[in-house]
């Protein structure tokens, strides 16, 4: 009877442990697929990622900034528009672009090579504008090498917006005050003033001689200019004829001056006005 229980015992510990071994050995087994699954899944998805278009990558045709400089020199038929923002087109850009903002695509030649510039040339934003371009017509396009920090890093020339703080800005300008002028207008022919205010504000009283360019409109303007005459510049204050006189001195202009007193100053002196 002893001999029957002890058997018993043994039986059931041998049971025990059977099953402890099943336990452990399937578990190990469930964890070993699930990790093969798992290898199997992540190089099934780095094969998937590596046939899909890297996000990095830029669709369109390059430009280099050599290759844009010697065409800026030399004048040719390019549309460059500047994707950055608002404010960074107006505080610098390179002659002759234009800010995406004031694009009006209705009016724009779809032939003519377009030159897309961002600040550094970031695939996002190219793709992104270029894409948007593409739909309205515009084939012709490339892009910028580097953005305009590279086109800058190579001092290539751009168009100041003038910047009243900067030291750079405020050495490019000579002022005179309205007594200088009148005495000026009274001795010297040879004399260009522009009003840069807006034409409104122009025909309520300007300057005898004066021609109305608005601030904004100097750079397109500029042909419009001679070189062999002493430019004026001036505005109701000061700070217009500065930023005009910055641009100008920019664009070649070295013979141009800004009023430092404005007409507000010219009108209380009683000096003439016209309409």
């Amino acid at each position: 009877m002893l001999n029957l229980n002890k058997q018993k015992e043994e039986d059931n510990t041998r049971a025990v442990f059977i099953g402890v071994f099943l336990i452990i050995l399937i578990a190990t087994i469930t964890v070993f697929k699930s990790n093969s699954e798992k290898k199997s899944l992540s190089k099934k998805n780095k094969e998937i990622s590596s046939q899909v278009e890297s996000p990095s990558e830029i669709k369109i045709k390059k430009i280099s900034v050599e290759e844009l400089a010697k065409k800026v020199q030399a004048n040719s038929d390019l549309l460059l528009l500047d994707l950055r923002g608002e404010n960074q087109y107006a505080t610098e850009h390179i002659i002759n672009s234009i800010s995406l903002a004031d694009l009006r695509i209705d009016s724009v030649d779809k032939n003519k090579p377009c030159i897309l510039i961002d600040a550094s040339g970031e695939a996002e934003t190219i793709n992104t504008a270029g894409n948007a371009l593409t739909n309205n017509g515009l084939k012709n396009l490339l892009y910028l090498e580097g953005g305009f920090d590279s086109w800058k890093k190579k001092f290539n020339p751009t168009i100041s917006g003038g910047d009243p703080d900067s030291f750079t800005d405020q050495a490019k300008v000579t002022y005179l005050t309205s007594d200088d002028l009148k005495k000026m207008m009274a001795q010297e022919k040879n004399l260009l003033i522009i009003d840069v205010r807006k034409n409104a504000e122009f025909n309520t009283g300007h300057i005898a001689g004066a021609i109305n360019i608005f601030l904004n409109d100097l750079e397109k303007k500029r042909r419009e200019l001679s070189f062999g005459k002493k430019i004026i510049l001036y505005d109701n204050d000061n700070l217009g004829a500065f930023k005009g006189a910055v641009r100008l001195f920019d664009l070649g202009f070295m013979n141009t001056l800004a009023l430092s007193d404005g007409l507000a100053t010219w009108k209380i002196k009683g000096y003439e006005l016209v309409k």
